[in-house]
């Protein structure tokens, strides 16, 4: 088990870097819905950005399922792992929660305590309607999501690492076709609202149902399909068993991807046009760190954020609606003015990222994460064939930061 535990040892730099680029992809869709300026930008900028946050999610999802059974290590005990991701996500929810509640109340917003409790347990996005699985602190939707794959992982692990090759393949085929399927299948739902373009401003209908819109993009079960589907191309890459994309041809493809997300119906955009371009993206990128490749991705400064880019992706959205409230909920300027508060808009929400990450977060992990023992163990690739890393993978080189050690 040498080569396996050297390879879930080995550090993957610029998967971090990429975490900031998918938070970034996030803010910029969410800045597009603000309608900061006054002249034809808006609406350009809201077709073009529009599916960013769907992408940026979606890598998130993928990224996570990779780098858990990636990092993961046979012996750990179930209790430990949940602890340990539970330490990583939950002290920022609750922070954003404490801050953004009393703001929004201030700013005139009405919150049920219904939905702020959901929201606060993390259970938010198990019910199929907006003033839930978007309230309070919008983007900590995904979190509620996330929770659900970390007590799915060990089960998943489990079940990925009983398939040799060929049945690890079909794994990773099965979670496509369930992903692609699923705008189909939601499309089959009628009636019920309709689902706004941006929270904020009901007003404009996006052309799908909320319960439509939430079994594709809010519904835990159907995004553990993408969480799944990490699992099984993680395990893959450590067998050696996946192909060599250039990181360039991977990156024309999730750009071919995105620009067909801008124009496709809603549903589609969401997630299922460019989940084969991520799936081929992350791996791409994974194994141009383990040999040693450059990329602007490993530098210092991009590592760095990706370390504050989870503060980031949940702090953003509240910068962004208390800063235009602020101002005036619905001014807007022109473009020079709009294009200063937006790059404003951004350094503020990187400053209190980085604060948060410095004087919060790390400090809650460390405590949260004190060893314990006892549990029970998560075998990985238990039931299996024992992974062997392909000739051109054996001598991992080790990078700055892990994406996401646990």
């Amino acid at each position: 088990m040498r080569n396996e535990r050297a390879l879930a040892d080995s550090r993957l730099p610029s998967l971090t870097g990429l975490r900031f680029v998918a938070a970034l992809l996030v803010f910029f869709f969410h800045l597009s819905v603000e309608k900061l300026y006054d002249d034809g930008t808006n609406p350009v900028l809201s077709k073009v950005f529009n599916p960013a946050g769907g992408v940026g999610v979606s890598f998130f999802f993928v990224l996570s399922g990779f780098v858990l059974a990636w990092s993961a290590k046979p012996g750990r005990s179930a209790g430990e792992f949940l602890r340990r991701r539970l330490a990583k996500i939950y002290p920022n929810h609750l922070l954003l929660w404490m801050l953004t509640l009393p703001l929004l109340l201030l700013f005139g917003e009405q919150v049920a305590a219904g939905s702020a409790t959901a929201n606060l347990a993390l259970v938010q996005t198990w019910i199929p309607r907006l003033d839930f699985f978007f309230s309070v602190n919008r983007p900590s939707w995904s979190l509620c999501c996330e929770l659900f794959f970390y007590l799915m992982f060990p089960l998943l692990a489990r079940f990925v690492g009983r398939f040799g090759r060929p049945g690890t393949w079909a794994v990773a085929a099965a979670a496509v076709a369930g992903v692609l399927l699923l705008p189909v299948v939601a499309g089959l739902l009628h009636g019920g609202p309709g689902m706004p373009l941006d929270v904020s401003h009901p007003e404009a209908d996006s052309g799908v149902s909320v319960r439509q819109y939430w079994l594709v993009y809010a519904f835990p079960v159907s995004r553990c399909l993408e969480f799944l589907l990490g699992i099984a191309v993680a395990k893959l890459v450590k067998d050696g068993a996946w192909p060599r994309v250039p990181v360039a041809v991977a990156t024309g493809l999730l750009a071919i991807g995105y620009a067909a997300a801008v124009v496709a119906p809603v549903l589609y955009g969401l997630a299922a046009l460019t989940v084969i371009p991520l799936t081929l993206f992350i791996p791409a990128v994974a194994m141009a760190d383990l040999e040693g490749r450059g990329s602007l991705l490993r530098s210092r400064s991009m590592v760095w954020l990706g370390e504050v880019s989870f503060a980031f992706y949940l702090v953003h959205q509240t910068v962004l609606r208390i800063g235009h409230d602020l101002l005036g909920h619905d001014t807007s300027w022109n473009a020079w003015t709009a294009s200063a508060l937006a790059a404003a808009f951004a350094a503020v929400t990187l400053l209190i990222a980085w604060a948060v990450y410095r004087w919060w977060e790390m400090p809650a992990m460390r405590l949260l994460t004190a060893p314990r023992s006892g549990g029970k163990s998560i075998p990985v690739a238990s039931g299996g064939p024992r992974v062997r890393p392909g000739p051109e993978l054996s001598r991992p080189r080790p990078a700055e930061l892990a994406a996401d050690k646990d």
